[in-house]
């Protein structure tokens, strides 16, 4: 996890805290602000972690670079 993933996911939660805390106190009409800032942090957030498992190589696969440079090693010992 990346340092962007991990203030996002805090800035989420520290919000989400936030909200519910001014839900207690009877006033979501004037901080409904806080939950949306809350809802966009949770998808930018869910947003950049499918992004890097899209570009990740499945387990157990290396990625064509490296395999590439691996044959080219091989031949110079040859």
């Amino acid at each position: 996890m990346k340092l962007i993933d991990t203030l996002l996911l805090s800035l989420t939660v520290a919000l989400l805290i936030i909200g519910i805390y001014e839900v207690f106190m009877g006033r979501f009409v004037e901080n409904y602000w806080v939950f949306m800032l809350m809802m966009a942090s949770f998808f930018g957030y869910a947003y950049r972690r499918r992004q890097q498992a899209d570009a990740a190589p499945p387990p157990g696969q290396e990625p064509p670079a490296k395999k590439k440079s691996a044959k080219k090693h091989q031949k110079r010992r040859r």
